[in-house]
């Protein structure tokens, strides 16, 4: 174990992140600014999300475009096997089952972006059957004891069964939104103009990752609020762990969820399955790992997770994980947590390693306290950072 650490610390001490702070605006329209990190685009909005849409199509137009044609081809729509206006017609419906904001912030973006409103619907849930299908992900949260200062430091990856998005790690994009009128400033990591929330700090520090937990409620239930914005819409009006709490009492998933939340204080873990949640507190204070399953003892049921490729090697990760906190207890902080997730599962890390049929695509690590973000797009770019306190628009928060 002591080789593994040495290993992993290695890895951390070659990968310490390139900053963003120099960043430049590169374009403006109608209030909205394009920066560039590297190769990373970093698009700040304001208005309604009419207006935010309208800035982010315009802004991200190239991109959005080139996005599009590749999916396309990609996915076969508009061939005989997949005709075009089948696709339409049933994204038109998912897209009418979705808060009324979503709505307006995509057909500001189809006003704008070029591709017209029904290319556009098209374009922003294109990838969402692969997503869903595919999704795995893991994630630690250390606080308190563990970190240097006491303060909250997340890591997570997002991961990908099988390698079919590693053309689009491009437009993978850091979108900050600042709405007038309602609710405060939130930044979503996604994959670009789409709707599939993923990952999010908001202007009160709260920061949320969603990881794939199909293997413990395979549901996929009818007639619920859309999770993914449903989980947008959260991050939105919560101010506060206790706000958080409300939400998951009050709503349920559309199926198997795992949805990592932090603060600067704290860090949980909601299982959030179709029929019921619970919340997990730590698996020791000050200290919280998941990948894959549900976990908490509190299913009362035998929870045996197989291991290896059949488990989504969910025991693994988690106990790398674990591992790396317990034997730095005290030390971590965000460059310390880069470290833990540039190492692969066979040299005591939670990433895929790049000869594996499953993908590390990219890893946050985010400090709530600070308001920044560390971006890691595998393949693209190494670790960036991203301050995002600057980025919000505080004139916008009571």
């Amino acid at each position: 174990m002591k080789r593994l650490f040495g290993l992993v610390m290695a890895i951390w001490l070659l990968a310490l992140p390139a900053r963003a702070e120099d960043m430049k605006v590169t374009s403006e329209f109608e209030g909205g600014k394009l920066y560039k990190a590297g190769v990373l685009n970093v698009v700040v909005m304001k208005g309604n999300f009419y207006q935010m849409g309208r800035q982010y199509g315009a802004l991200l137009k190239n991109d959005i475009q080139e996005f599009y044609a590749m999916a396309i081809k990609q996915t076969g729509i508009g061939t005989e096997k997949t005709p075009y206006k089948e696709v339409l017609a049933t994204m038109k419906t998912s897209l009418e089952e979705l808060p009324f904001y979503v709505r307006e912030w995509v057909r500001g973006m189809g006003e704008t972006s070029g591709l017209g409103a029904d290319k556009q619907i098209i374009a922003c849930q294109i990838l969402l059957p692969i997503i869903m299908s595919n999704g795995g992900c893991s994630g630690l949260m250390t606080w308190g004891e563990y970190t240097k200062d006491g303060s909250t430091i997340v890591g997570r990856n997002w991961d990908m069964t099988p390698k079919v998005l590693e053309p689009y790690q491009k437009f993978l994009t850091v979108a900050i939104f600042n709405p007038v009128g309602s609710g405060q400033g939130v930044a979503d990591i996604n994959y670009i103009g789409q709707i599939t929330w993923q990952s999010a700090m908001n202007q009160s520090g709260i920061f949320y990752d969603l990881q794939n937990g199909a293997m413990s409620d395979p549901s996929t239930t009818k007639n619920r609020l859309n999770s993914n914005s449903a989980l947008m819409s959260m991050m939105l009006d919560s101010t506060s762990m206790k706000q958080v709490d409300a939400f998951f009492d009050a709503v349920r998933s559309e199926g198997g969820i795992i949805i990592n939340v932090a603060d600067a204080k704290q860090g949980c873990s909601y299982e959030w399955g179709s029929y019921d949640y619970r919340k997990r507190v730590d698996d020791e204070k000050g200290l919280m790992a998941a990948a894959n399953h549900f976990i908490d003892p509190s299913w009362h049921s035998t929870i045996d997770i197989p291991e290896g490729k059949r488990g989504a090697f969910s025991k693994e990760r988690c106990s790398n994980l674990l591992g790396l906190a317990k034997q730095n207890k005290g030390k971590i902080d965000a460059n310390m947590m880069m470290g833990f997730f540039d190492a692969t599962i066979p040299k005591g890390g939670p990433s895929f390693p790049s000869d594996s049929i499953d993908k590390t695509y990219y890893t946050i690590v985010a400090s709530p306290k600070e308001f920044k973000l560390w971006l890691n797009v595998r393949g693209l770019q190494g670790w960036t950072e991203i301050d995002l306190e600057p980025l919000f628009d505080h004139g916008n928060k009571e």
